[in-house]
């Protein structure tokens, strides 16, 4: 039996409708009710009771379309995935950043993918960790990088993705007077630029100084990690920061590290995606290549 027969039937099956099924299949109803004939007449047997209604399989036809039905159905997933591929070309991605990732790894990322799906276009959403977590559950975004620690609920999944190193940094005319290895306590008095106290970024610095019972009431609080570094490079202050961002201004003298005696702890750059969604094929392929790169 030829194919477009198989997928007739398959159709009319499936909607259990005539009518309805030349529409999708785009033919008329005529030429799909005499493949139908033509089955029965070959399979010498009745495929469907018809109604009023529409039409219901008789115990044969219920019997073919399960022998057919997976796959179909697998056809139907190709065909969906070669249609997505097609209509990259106008295909627009949602992504969320706070702005540690998107100076930290979100860039090199984009890069990979661009030259994987160079028509893609990108949207991006900078805001805090916690937020982007809501827009992903929404689906106002398709996906979120954001940094740890953070919590998301089941229907979420999150992956660590990129360790970032803390490490306190201070502005270049502080360089002669923290020469040395030095304890946070000692730092007490010091100008600091911190961020926001609702910032789970301040969160973790603040842990960090009460575990040293080290008490620093910053001179400046902002709502971006990425002002820090402007306003430490701009004036006399120091700021806790990952190092992956101060990289440059360290490079070119703007600023240094201070050599802590005690340990910051680290944060990671997490991936969350939304479980069990109906993601287009880009978005999958961003997935991987996010989860492949991550295990290398």
């Amino acid at each position: 039996m030829k194919y477009t027969y198989m997928n007739v039937f398959f159709t009319v099956a499936k909607l259990q409708n005539i009518s309805n099924a030349a529409k999708e299949l785009g033919v008329t109803q005529p030429a799909v009710s005499r493949i139908i004939s033509a089955m029965e007449k070959e399979y010498k047997t009745k495929l469907f009771y018809r109604s009023k209604n529409g039409v219901t399989l008789t115990r044969e036809g219920l019997n073919l379309y399960e022998m057919i039905e997976n796959p179909f159905n697998e056809l139907e997933k190709i065909s969906n995935t070669l249609s997505d591929i097609s209509s990259l070309k106008q295909s627009v991605v949602h992504i969320g950043a706070t702005a540690v990732a998107l100076f930290c790894y979100l860039f090199k990322v984009l890069d990979i993918v661009k030259e994987k799906f160079p028509s893609v276009s990108f949207k991006i959403y900078t805001d805090s960790s916690a937020k982007l977590i809501k827009l992903v559950e929404k689906g106002s975004i398709d996906l979120a990088f954001i940094t740890t620690p953070c919590k998301v609920d089941e229907d979420l999944e999150m992956h660590d993705i990129y360790k970032l190193d803390i490490c306190l940094i201070a502005s270049k005319s502080y360089k002669k007077q923290l020469s040395e290895k030095v304890s946070i306590k000692k730092l007490e008095k010091y100008p600091f630029v911190l961020l926001n106290k609702e910032m789970q970024f301040r969160e973790h610095i603040n842990l960090f100084l009460a575990k040293h019972n080290a008490k620093i009431s910053p001179v400046y609080e902002l709502d971006s990690s990425a002002l820090l570094i402007p306003m430490v490079e701009n004036g006399e202050a120091l700021t806790f920061i990952p190092r992956q961002m101060a990289e440059k201004s360290i490079q070119e003298g703007n600023c240094f590290i201070v050599d802590l005696i005690e340990e910051i702890p680290s944060r990671n750059i997490s991936f969350v995606v939304k479980k069990n969604a109906s993601h287009s094929h880009v978005i999958h392929e961003i997935k991987q290549e996010i989860i492949l790169s991550h295990k290398h």
